[in-house]
């Protein structure tokens, strides 16, 4: 993968999974040569194109909207991989990957109180 022209799009596109940065590289070089615009111009637009459809990216933050049984619920996690491996242990199945976001606000009104004893404090 080649190194964006601007430093602060190389930058933002290190916190990206390796799937949204090949979306990144994707439309950057569509938007260069269909658009012909400059490779440091379309890199922009490209990041821009990839954020608004993935608005949670930069924080490393997920929800998962899974079934386990009869019962659905949502995890948030950091780690996809992990929590993909928690659904599959308890036998339950992973529906979709949803912004944060979206869930707060479409399903708890903005603010949702996480159940759990926390290990260290903020």
């Amino acid at each position: 993968m080649t190194i964006p022209i601007d430093p602060l799009v190389a930058e933002m596109l290190e916190l990206l999974d390796d799937d949204l940065r090949e979306a990144f590289q994707e439309r950057a070089a569509i938007v260069e040569f269909d658009a012909g615009l400059p490779r440091a111009h379309a890199e922009c637009l490209a990041l821009l194109s990839v954020l608004q459809r993935n608005p949670a990216a930069l924080t490393g933050v997920l929800a998962l909207w899974v079934k386990v049984g009869k019962a659905y619920t949502w995890l948030v996690t950091s780690d996809i991989d992990r929590a993909r491996k928690y659904v599959a242990a308890k036998a339950g199945e992973d529906l979709t990957v949803v912004d944060l976001g979206f869930v707060l606000n479409e399903n708890f009104s903005g603010l949702a109180c996480l159940d759990a004893v926390a290990s260290t404090p903020p």
